[in-house]
């Protein structure tokens, strides 16, 4: 063997390399039990739910209550959502009414985090007086085991404990297809999609085809998978794969089939023509509710549609002050759906448009209906406000001071908004580069 090529460590480096991983050896059971002892204080939060929501009537409504308000309580102590923490909650009830011997194995440091989540994951389809068999065994086939090498043994000893047959489940499991997205940063956006096996593989070939037909046909420089997710879209949005999203024509590719409603946010002191700062030369686009867009893509949506917009905001803090026909109702809407962008419990991003405009104090207690009155909250806090011990209070320019059940407060600001086109210097404007009229000039205010 020649040994001229093999990578040499120094005595001192095996000595200190050894003593990490003899640091490694004993922090990871440190970890482990840590986090057990985290999980054990979840469902602990979840066994008070429980015995509350006993104690209520029987309405399905006011049992969730007391899980949102329970899950609420910890999330505002560990800086998450409630929805996340109500999850972890459930989870770790599970883990602990199910799974006491991964639990323990993941307390000693045998196993860790990843293992026990694969056996959480495996065994969710099994029934809960088979789970017991399951998890004992499940706990012994990790100890040793990388998690990737161990997923497709615990999947096959599921399979052969379940007391019914894989037929029989798909057949109710077809029941819960659904699709859904998530925001990713960088203005894109999962699509991710529940469908059965045998179509998501011919989803995936019909993909694979019509990559394969584009790169023979005319190599574009795209990548496969850049491809196959254009093909994607474009199946999905017109009905055939040939709006290619480079094509410059009247369609626009697949941002033709979308309809854009533009709003177009200007400082105050803009409006009276006293800020021409350089300084504040910057343009950022935002897909309300939801993430920022490109420019370019910003652009295009809207040159497409007749009509803007115009929203009139406060020079340094970003607050909006109106909206044009600022005196109606619908105005008054479309200026807290500008303000809010979002639910306004703290921790939730559920868009405005899927909300609820709550008035702050109720309306038949002599809540008026103001802006100052108003805010978005989605069904899941709307409902929570009004059924739970959770209480808000506004304290002006939209900001709330939310009160748990135990007393702790919890201020949330109004986001600052993040379309706004600023003036480049006392000159024309820039010709229009996405194709739709500018924006009309702006009243006095």
């Amino acid at each position: 063997m020649n040994t001229s090529r093999l990578i040499e460590f120094s005595d001192e480096d095996l000595a200190e390399l050894d003593e990490v991983a003899c640091a490694a050896e004993r922090i990871n059971p440190a970890l482990g039990a840590m986090e057990v002892e985290n999980v054990r204080n979840q469902a602990r939060a979840g066994a008070i739910a429980e015995r509350v929501s006993r104690r209520q009537s029987a309405s399905v409504r006011s049992q969730e209550m007391v899980y949102r308000s329970v899950a609420a309580e910890l999330a505002g102590v560990t800086f998450t959502t409630d929805r996340s923490m109500q999850a972890q909650i459930t989870q770790s009830m599970e883990w602990v009414e199910c799974y006491p011997a991964t639990l323990a194995a993941w307390e000693a440091g045998r196993i860790t985090r990843g293992h026990a989540t694969a056996v959480l994951r495996c065994g969710t389809v099994l029934p809960r007086d088979a789970r017991a068999e399951f998890d004992a065994a499940a706990a012994e086939l990790c100890v040793g085991q990388s998690v990737g090498r161990v997923k497709d043994r615990l999947d096959h000893l599921a399979q052969e404990l379940h007391p019914r047959t894989l037929a029989e489940r798909h057949k109710e499991a077809r029941g819960e297809r659904r699709v859904g997205s998530q925001p990713v940063g960088d203005g894109m956006s999962e699509v991710v999609a529940r469908v059965p096996a045998i179509l998501a593989a011919a989803i995936d070939d019909r993909l694979n085809e019509q990559a394969s037909t584009i790169i023979d046909a005319d190599p574009d420089g795209r990548t496969r998978d850049q491809i196959r997710a254009d093909v994607f879209c474009d199946m999905l949005l017109t009905g055939s794969p040939l709006a290619d999203p480079t094509i410059d024509g009247d369609g626009n590719g697949t941002l033709g089939m979308i309809r854009a409603k533009v709003q177009v946010v200007v400082p105050a002191l803009t409006l009276l023509g006293r800020d021409d700062d350089p300084a504040n030369d910057t343009t950022t686009v935002d897909l309300v509710g939801s993430a920022p867009i490109d420019p370019a893509t910003a652009r295009a949506l809207a040159g497409a549609v007749a009509t803007w917009e115009r929203l009139v905001v406060h020079p340094v803090s970003g607050q909006v002050l109106c909206t044009d026909s600022y005196r109606r109702t619908a105005s008054m809407a479309r200026l807290l759906r500008a303000r809010d962008r979002h639910c306004r419990f703290p921790g939730c991003r559920r868009p405005a448009i899927r909300c609820e405009l709550d008035h702050t104090l109720d309306y038949a207690l002599g809540g008026p209906t103001d802006i100052r009155n108003l805010c978005h909250l989605c069904q899941r806090h709307h409902s929570m406000k009004q059924f739970t011990s959770w209480g808000v209070r506004q304290l002006g320019d939209g900001i709330l001071e939310w009160t748990s059940p135990t007393g702790r407060v919890y201020i949330d600001h109004p986001p600052a908004p993040l379309v706004r086109f600023m003036p480049s210097g006392g000159g024309a404007p820039p010709p229009d580069e996405g194709g739709g009229a500018p924006p009309p000039d702006p009243a006095p205010f």
